[in-house]
């Protein structure tokens, strides 16, 4: 993979891990936003490690 675009999902997890503690504390602990979230940045960084060829 490209490393642009791999550069690319690690700044969209780091942003997801940020959303999710942001979310969590902000909906006065809406644990249904903060999941998806979550899952989210689980997503991102799986892609991130293990795109490498």
């Amino acid at each position: 993979m490209d490393p642009k675009i791999r550069n690319l999902f690690l700044l969209l997890f780091l942003l997801a891990f940020i959303a999710t503690i942001v979310i969590y504390f902000s909906t006065d602990k809406d644990m249904k936003l903060t999941w998806w979230s979550g899952g989210a940045a689980i997503i991102f960084y799986l892609i991130y490690r293990f795109s490498k060829r």
